[in-house]
């Protein structure tokens, strides 16, 4: 095996492919990168057991053949070259023998054999979305993601793909993120749901989001009952699915409500950081929140160190409200949040508060309060 590679090249699919190997592998070979020859260029593997990412950079390929190399080893090792190209040869002994601009390194390769074999997923269920859009989206519902192993379901993001959008949804049991894609997309022929959906680790979503360019190009999705693929700019990534059924989100979401307030996003986020502050000095990290039927919204937090006041002009309809948060919480949803405007709606000071837009329905949030006495 012998080939000729810009740095540059290189050192792009490795700082992908390397994304896949953990801190410490379950088996040497999920150590190493793979490295396979084509006619023109190099498929670059790397896999944790879990998540698994190749990537095809340009090359000049003189003898074909494939190698294993330690991939932490040898990507620190580009990074190192000096820009230009580099010589990559292995010799009878299994040994790379790096090449550039004077330096001369040898490095010993693992058993190719090892290595396990990474197939494409293929199946009716795909769709294609602009990469900057959902690289937002996931970005937006990753936070709500539930690190609770013993419910293994919420650990993951639900992907339902409708006929003119696509929905994420992330939810722990104490907030919800729900984001949409208006985007029109194939279903399958004959499918009676109408839709398709894919629980996929939350983990392995939010690495895929940090590959992902932030361009209007495409990032093609497909996925069958057990397995997921990404596919953009020369990357092909590969999950496994969670399996069981996600939390019927839907009806968590509140229909009605008997109180509604129209906030400034940039105000409430500023109330909210100042508030935090505090609350995370007291002992429960709470945040009150008392809506007047004066169009005024009151926000306050203390603790042994001081209490913070706030007081803001909101649009206001319905009945007056008392309700606390763990400022935690709804720090996160802020945050994730864009444009002027949100609309909070609110049935009790017990039920679950949604946040949505002003107009449309690009995102929905809910959160749940913490129950309060004598405030």
């Amino acid at each position: 095996m012998h080939f000729r590679i810009q740095t540059d090249e290189i050192n792009y699919g490795l700082g992908m492919v390397t994304r896949a190997i953990a801190p410490r592998p379950v088996k040497p070979a999920y150590d190493g990168v793979l490295i396979e020859t084509t006619d023109d260029a190099l498929v670059l593997t790397c896999t944790d057991g879990e998540i698994s990412i190749k990537a095809k950079v340009s090359a000049l390929v003189e003898e074909d053949g494939c190698a294993l190399l330690p991939a932490k080893l040898f990507a620190e090792m580009m990074r190192k070259q000096p820009t230009g190209e580099v010589d990559v040869r292995i010799d009878e002994r299994m040994r790379a023998i790096i090449r550039s601009h004077g330096s001369n390194t040898s490095m010993a390769c693992m058993p190719a054999e090892d290595f396990p074999d990474i197939r494409d997923v293929t199946g009716e269920n795909h769709v294609i979305l602009p990469c900057n859009r959902f690289r937002t989206a996931v970005g937006r519902v990753l936070f709500a993601v539930s690190n609770d192993e013993s419910r293994k379901i919420l650990t993951g993001i639900l992907m339902e793909v409708y006929p003119n959008e696509t929905r994420l949804v992330g939810l722990d049991g104490f907030r919800l993120a729900l984001q949409r894609i208006e985007k029109e997309n194939q279903l399958p022929q004959g499918n009676t749901k109408g839709h398709i959906h894919a629980v996929v680790p939350g983990r392995i979503l939010g690495e895929v989001s940090k590959m992902l360019p932030d361009t209007e190009d495409d990032v093609q999705i497909i996925f069958n009952s057990s397995h997921i693929m990404y596919s953009f700019g020369g990357v092909r990534v590969y999950a496994t699915l969670l399996t069981g059924e996600f939390i019927d989100y839907q009806k968590i979401l509140p229909a009605t409500w008997v109180t509604e307030a129209l906030v400034g996003r940039s105000l409430f986020s500023n109330a909210i950081d100042r508030c935090s502050l505090m609350a995370r000095e007291g002992k429960n990290n709470l945040i009150y929140l008392k809506l007047l039927s004066e169009n005024k919204m009151e926000m306050t937090a203390n603790a042994e160190r001081g209490d913070v006041h706030e007081e803001m002009d909101i649009g206001f309809e319905g009945n007056e409200l008392s309700i606390a948060f763990n400022s935690r919480y709804l720090t996160d949803i802020i945050h994730n949040i864009d444009g002027e405007k949100i609309c909070m709606c609110f049935n009790s000071s017990v039920s679950p508060c949604m946040i949505k837009p002003l107009e449309g329905n690009e995102y929905t949030f809910l959160v749940l309060p913490v129950r309060i006495f004598n405030k």
